[in-house]
């Protein structure tokens, strides 16, 4: 009996402690669930709230609804202005619910916060920096993942909101993060591991990252310093039976001018008579190397893309310049054609004249073409910003054409061309020409064609 009372009082404290312990327990549970819960509604509003703001209407004006109201209202939402002051304060105070992924510094730098998504390239500490290290970091970095849309209604940098027409989306290609256009309006080259020859669109934090090693990368990834892939331009590649009018890329614009240089090539080897003179070949200080489509009847129209190279001091070739021709043409002509242009710059002051992002040209010119064969002879007065010279036109010529006009053309310098071959957008064409541009390894061909024109003529 002794041993049973014994078991039957110790069997009800077990009872009593672990009701105890429970009650204990689930009090600890909902006091934490409270505090957690009070802690939140400190940090961060619900949307909820957000959307139960009611903004005043007192002391306005009633306003008539009319069919002008009704579309300046829809252009309001569409671009984001239809705020007042006092939604405006209300978005400010809640701003930083819709744009939870920010966190801010100790002197209000903002940056997103590591526990929402860090890419595989390191953030920039400008407190420690080292050099020789952040360097390798960025230049070892590799791609990340893009942020969805979905994961910001504002720029992660500055805090705008995203609109339709104003303010779109935009995604850094080096942190993959979500920006807006004016947040990521530079465009930098990209590591080795990004397999991105062309500069990308970045944000402003990156860039600043990116700006230290851009001469690493300019001297590694760029396009300049490619070797050509395109060099074959004989009747084996059908690239080389007829150069386009219109090219996108500076690979393919060096490819149509070493094409169009040995054609002349041929020409001053079969019939140097009809091959551009030697007297002003030898004097030349640049050359200019187009092809150019033209047709018309009395009024012509022309269009075409090409480059420009200049003479350096030593008598080695410029890196190329790529540009862009528009025109007129008014006479007694008729046809189409197909013309590829040898512009001959007889001194110092028909190259700066190219310096200038556009300039003008006026003159005269005859041409026949019938089939594939023609000749094109121009001359004429070019004028920029940068000062005016007197140049000559040499072309060859396909298609169906003949006429005596006067010529009134467009030379515009192609700055998206020239940043993607050379990586640069602080790049001018007066570095290119003025040879403060080391010589492309990707324009070695024009390089070829054009020791091959001079040493056929006899230079």
């Amino acid at each position: 009996m002794a041993d049973s009372d014994i078991s039957r009082n110790s069997y009800s404290a077990l009872e009593d402690n672990n009701t105890q312990f429970i009650n204990n327990d689930v009090n600890h549970k909902k006091e934490f669930s409270s505090d957690a819960l009070n802690m939140f509604d400190g940090c961060y509003e619900s949307s909820d709230d957000l959307c139960n703001i009611k903004p005043s209407f007192t002391n306005k004006p009633h306003e008539v609804i009319s069919l002008k109201n009704m579309i300046s209202g829809a252009f309001s939402i569409l671009t984001g202005q239809n705020k007042t002051s006092e939604t405006t304060d209300n978005r400010l105070q809640y701003r930083r619910s819709d744009v939870s992924f920010l966190d801010f510094g100790k002197n209000g730098d903002v940056f997103i916060d590591s526990s929402v998504y860090m890419p595989s390239a390191p953030f920039f500490d400008p407190d420690k920096i080292d050099y020789d290290v952040n360097n390798k970091e960025v230049l070892e970095a590799e791609p990340p993942v893009w942020l969805p849309d979905s994961s910001a209604t504002a720029c992660m940098q500055c805090s705008a909101l995203f609109t339709v027409l104003t303010c779109g989306r935009h995604h850094c290609r080096f942190c993959g993060g979500v920006f807006c256009r004016g947040c990521t309006k530079r465009r930098c080259l990209l590591p080795v591991g990004f397999r991105e020859r062309n500069p990308q669109r970045v944000c402003d934090t990156c860039y600043e990252r990116l700006d230290p090693v851009q001469g690493v990368l300019i001297n590694t990834v760029s396009n300049a310093v490619q070797v050509a892939k395109h060099d074959v331009m004989d009747w084996t590649c059908s690239r080389g039976w007829l150069n386009l009018p219109i090219s996108l890329s500076m690979e393919h614009e060096i490819f149509k001018s070493s094409n169009t240089l040995r054609s002349y090539c041929k020409v001053a080897r079969s019939n140097p008579e009809k091959s551009i003179p030697l007297a002003i070949l030898t004097e030349a200080k640049g050359l200019a190397i187009l092809t150019v489509t033209k047709a018309g009847a009395f009024l012509s129209y022309k269009i075409g893309t090409g480059l420009v190279v200049s003479r350096r001091s030593d008598g080695s070739w410029s890196a190329p310049s790529a540009i862009f021709s528009l025109g007129l043409g008014w006479g007694a002509q008729i046809g189409g054609e197909l013309m590829d242009f040898i512009i001959v710059l007889r001194d110092i002051k028909a190259v700066r004249t190219f310096y200038s992002r556009m300039h003008l040209s006026l003159g005269a010119g005859c041409s026949a073409a019938a089939g594939p064969i023609g000749r094109v002879l121009e001359a004429d007065i070019r004028a920029g910003d940068r000062g005016s010279s007197m140049c000559y036109t040499y072309g060859c010529s396909k298609g169906a054409f003949v006429g005596v006009s006067l010529e009134g053309n467009i030379v515009a310098t192609r700055m998206d061309a020239n940043l993607r071959f050379y990586g640069s957008s602080c790049l001018t064409t007066s570095d290119i020409l003025l040879g403060m541009v080391d010589r492309p390894e990707a324009a070695e061909p024009l390089y070829a064609a054009l020791q091959d024109l001079y040493s056929s003529l006899g230079c």
